[in-house]
């Protein structure tokens, strides 16, 4: 194995790559490093060097005797990668922090259009317009008063009650749709039978309509609102 230009272990590589492994003597190691006879330092740095350059020597250099051969070849990892340029692996990209999505608010129930909460505290003023109506005049004329008891004030009151009733089970019922319609029906009797008063007071030339006729029908016709804005609540 001949000398040639560069590191002694560059030639033995290359010669290596190009003619694959080879067995020597010891007298070959020292030609090739221009050495007369191999020192123990000599040994310890030549098999450095053909280590870092990628050349196995078996047995070892360093325990190899004159009369040994030394088997030379490529270590495998060098054989197959040193021609090749050096990889260099990209960096894994951060992974996105996963952020969670806020729990949606619970949804509030709305309620629909022309809510009748507020208008049922209205109730009690209905009924007492519908009552004190009834109980009040409902006819007169410069010399007599006919008041709502003398005709038909007394079956007001009583459908005023009944549909008061009606709407407070409905409040305490779970809000059933049948109690709410019940006194919407109820109520709409009221204000025809006040409505009825109206039209036989109109055609007596003798007596017209007096205040408590007005506040019956006022209160019945606000009865029959309050319970149909129930009704469309539900």
């Amino acid at each position: 194995m001949a000398a040639s230009d560069g590191p002694p272990e560059q030639t033995i590589r290359r010669w290596l790559a190009a003619n694959g492994p080879a067995d020597v003597e010891i007298d070959a190691i020292e030609q090739t490093w221009e050495l007369e006879t191999l020192t123990a330092s000599d040994r310890r740095r030549i098999g450095r060097a053909l280590e870092q350059a990628g050349v196995v020597c078996e047995p070892p250099l360093r325990r190899a005797g004159r009369r040994d051969k030394l088997h030379l070849s490529l270590a495998a990892e060098t054989s197959a990668t040193e021609l090749a340029e050096p990889v260099v692996e990209p960096e894994p990209e951060p992974e996105p922090a996963l952020v969670e999505a806020p729990e949606p608010a619970p949804r509030r129930e709305q309620a629909p259009p022309g809510d009748g909460r507020a208008a049922l505290r209205l109730a009690p003023l209905a009924i007492a317009l519908m009552v004190v109506g009834s109980v009040g005049p409902w006819a007169k004329n410069i010399f007599v008063v006919d008041y709502g008891l003398d005709r038909a004030g007394l079956l007001v009151i009583v459908l005023a009650a009944i549909a008061g009733l009606l709407l407070l089970a409905h409040t305490r019922g779970g809000g059933r749709a049948p109690l709410p319609l019940a006194a919407a029906l109820v109520a709409t009797v009221a204000v025809a039978v006040v409505v009825t008063e109206f039209r036989e007071l109109l055609d007596d030339d003798l007596v017209g309509p007096a205040w408590g006729l007005y506040a019956a029908f006022a209160g019945s016709a606000a009865m029959v609102a309050i319970a149909m804005l129930q009704l469309a609540r539900r």
